[in-house]
């Protein structure tokens, strides 16, 4: 099991951190459909962070489908019939996320519009080699 990553020193909750982690693995295809995730006193044990963290991540990583408990057996990644949407909603909060930095930073929508345009054009260069 790849573990999720987090960084003690960010002014992000952990809980998020720990969410964001998990729909990128998910995304990824590092945890597969059903597959059973750490338990909640292991992952904390193996980040050094409190288990409450860890439950309330995964509280609402269920209430957003994205995992499943099963009573007694613990948490699994919840089968995704089409993994393309799992891709889409982790590029959207990539997306988002790049979007508040520019807006914090300042930068216009025209910029960030090229800035996105240079980018997509640079991945359709390097994918023709």
């Amino acid at each position: 099991m790849v573990y999720p990553e987090i960084n003690l020193q960010s002014g992000v909750p952990l809980y998020l951190q720990l969410k964001r982690s998990f729909h990128r693995m998910a995304a990824l295809g590092l945890i597969k459909p059903h597959e059973q995730l750490p338990s909640v006193r292991q992952l904390a044990t193996e980040l050094g962070i409190n288990p409450n963290t860890v439950q309330k991540a995964y509280r609402e990583l269920e209430q957003e489908n994205l995992i499943y408990a099963v009573s007694g057996k613990g948490n699994f990644l919840a089968g995704r019939g089409d993994s393309k949407q799992v891709e889409k909603e982790e590029i959207r909060r990539n997306f988002r996320a790049a979007v508040h930095v520019a807006w914090v930073a300042g930068i216009p929508n025209e910029t960030l519009h090229s800035l996105l345009d240079a980018c997509i054009a640079e991945e359709g260069e390097g994918n023709q080699e």
